[in-house]
């Protein structure tokens, strides 16, 4: 670093040598400065130097505290601490002695005897006490031309400064302004690198920083520590249909009421987007912890209010504990995580300790996520295609697509267990796309082998509903010269109802392409929010199907969802129709389309053809 050399003020006439004196300070000063010494000591070594030039004095640097409004002493090295204790909380002002007033003016002020000078009326028994006889000080600012602190020299008797004192005491006040701003820049440096700027909380890189110090420590004194990861649940939302802004601020409430359920020692730190963690140190006991969580998890039962918007989120938590699940940060950190997806997949806000059968979990996903990418490079995915039937005519009117993993070692995969692991790894948009792919081809297939056109019905994840997915869809669509109007996409109640979703909908509605709500009964539709949806279809859950012969309760619901989507021009579908008495039921009250067990399980491709050649 180069350093800056301060000129020497004209207002004060000092001879060559003398100005050599100063200049000799500021270069060592400011050397000192440039290789990174501590500022406090280097404010130390400017007081003791000053006082090396000035033979019965002491020099004295004070600066505003963080109020903004109290002096206190920065540095001192040869004032006693009775006296440093005395200065302390001094308040600028007119009669606040040299400091005090110097830093109420913005100019020196040069006492050369305390006993008789106003401006030291408050400071006499000071004075008295330490033996100040005359006192001269230079204000320190540092931008703007406002003071910030002062500069001073106490003599032990009264006396008048020379030139060169006053030269001495500018130019020392100077150097304190470099040395100070330079240090406030180093510490906003550091804030921006260690604090997160939304919230003030810590940021990973300090999080991280002071979970080494705090386990080195409990590993030295044999303590007890809690991690604890949260993530909120929903959040995404937020930004999505309210924009980053109405996000942040959710975000900033989020950590301040956390915040308030938390000790002074606790480590509450923002790792990044809508996660943050907790790292305390506890007894041992375990219920303190719950505790901990379950007031965590009840600051969430208030909706969050920002900007004129409420918002109803919870928050998944994961806990791991030291030294029972961990000796190390790493290990901690990932064990926490996967409580906290536990908790998410256990129906969220709610809060999970680690285990090590969530360990074997993750591993199990992980293998299996690695075990699907390579299943669709060696083709072992297939589909095989579920009937559905007319029951007015009991004509088979279409299939259903489903996907089924016939895995090289482990056998058939059942949907159910690979496909939220595609959704959460994001791999279920390459799968989707196969199973687009190959469900239109093979329908286009056995339509020009002589077979009529039947519905095609293809399941459509969450996932899927982008406008990247729905181009590559129409790019599928015409290379086959698919014809649309047999094309069914099923989505499921919940998907269905988000606003963030309606607008892709609506594209495919707009090309021609029918949607279906699956599962529907499971989630929250109104018959108000049904009419303007785009929907032709409306698929009974199977779980108000499986009880159709005993539970009235079941009875009455498939009823109404018959007659409310007829009244709205909707065709029904029943899935999971298995016995006779629940498709008499169905079919008694109006139900127009059946797919079940009881009519046909889910076939391959080639069985497909048998079946079409008998309707």
């Amino acid at each position: 670093m180069q350093t800056n050399i301060i000129s020497l003020s004209s207002e004060y006439q000092v001879s060559a040598a003398q100005a050599e004196k100063l200049l000799t300070l500021q270069r060592e000063i400011l050397e000192k400065v440039a290789l990174g010494v501590d500022y406090k000591q280097i404010l130390d070594d400017l007081c003791t130097a000053a006082e090396a030039m000035v033979a019965d004095a002491v020099a004295s640097i004070m600066m505003f505290d963080a109020s903004g409004k109290f002096l206190t002493v920065l540095a001192a090295p040869s004032i006693p601490n009775e006296a440093v204790i005395a200065l302390n909380g001094l308040v600028p002002g007119e009669q606040s002695g040299s400091c005090g007033t110097a830093v109420y003016s913005g100019e020196a002020q040069f006492v050369v005897n305390t006993k008789k000078d106003q401006r030291w009326c408050t400071l006499q028994q000071f004075a008295a006490d330490f033996g100040i006889g005359a006192c001269w000080s230079c204000p320190v600012k540092v931008e703007q031309d406002k003071a910030i602190g002062s500069f001073a020299l106490s003599s032990f008797e009264e006396r008048v400064p020379s030139a060169f004192y006053k030269q001495l005491l500018e130019t020392s006040a100077h150097i304190v302004g470099i040395i100070v701003k330079r240090q406030q820049e180093e510490k906003s440096l550091w804030d921006l690198a260690h604090y997160d700027a939304l919230t003030g909380l810590a940021n990973r890189t300090l999080f991280n920083e002071k979970f080494a110090a705090g386990l080195k420590d409990a590993i030295i004194n044999k303590q007890s520590l809690a991690l604890l990861m949260l993530d909120l649940d929903g959040f995404k939302d937020v930004n999505d249909t309210q924009g980053h802004d109405i996000g942040d601020l959710v975000l900033q409430r989020v950590a301040e009421n956390v915040q308030s359920v938390l000790s002074a020692a606790d480590v509450f730190a923002r790792l990044g987007g809508d996660e943050f963690v907790i790292l305390l140190g506890y007894s041992g006991d375990q219920a303190v912890i719950e505790s901990l969580a379950e007031q965590i998890l009840s600051l969430f039962q208030q909706k969050i209010a920002v900007a004129r918007h409420t918002f109803a989120l919870s928050t998944s938590i994961g806990i791991s504990l030291f030294p029972e699940d961990g000796r190390s940060t790493q290990v901690l950190l990932r064990n926490a995580d996967t409580a906290m997806y536990a908790a998410k997949k256990s129906g969220r806000n709610c809060a999970r300790f680690y285990s090590v059968d969530l360990t074997r979990s993750v591993r199990d996903r992980m293998e299996l996520m690695t075990d699907m990418r390579l299943a669709l490079l060696k083709q072992e995915f297939v589909l095989h295609y579920q009937p559905q039937y007319c029951q007015l005519s009991n004509d088979l009117v279409g299939v259903e697509a489903l996907v089924r993993w016939q895995h090289p070692t482990k056998g058939l995969i059942a949907p159910n267990i690979f496909i939220p692991v595609a959704e959460e790894s994001g791999f279920i948009k390459e799968l989707g796309l196969w199973i687009f792919s190959e469900a239109c081809r093979q329908c286009m297939q056995w339509w020009a082998s002589g077979i009529s056109y039947f519905s095609l019905a293809i399941n459509l994840s969450v996932k899927q509903l982008n406008t990247e997915n729905i181009q590559q869809f129409q790019e599928v669509l015409a290379s086959l010269n698919f014809p649309i109007q047999w094309l069914e996409l099923e989505v499921t109640e919940s998907l269905v109802m988000q606003q963030s979703s309606l607008e892709e909908l609506n594209k495919l509605d707009a090309l021609g392409i029918s949607i279906s709500m699956d599962d529907f009964g499971t989630g929250h539709s109104s018959l108000a929010q049904l009419k303007h949806l785009p929907i032709s279809k409306l698929k009974i859950d199977r779980s108000f199907v499986q009880d159709l012969s005993t539970n009235e309760s079941d009875k009455v619901i498939a009823k109404t969802i018959i007659a409310m989507g007829h009244s709205l021009g909707l065709k029904i579908v029943a899935e999971g129709v298995e016995t006779t008495d629940q498709q008499d039921y169905l079919v008694q009250h109006g139900c127009d389309i059946i797919q079940g067990y009881l009519l046909s399980r889910p076939l391959p491709a080639s069985k497909v053809v048998e079946l079409f050649s008998k309707h």
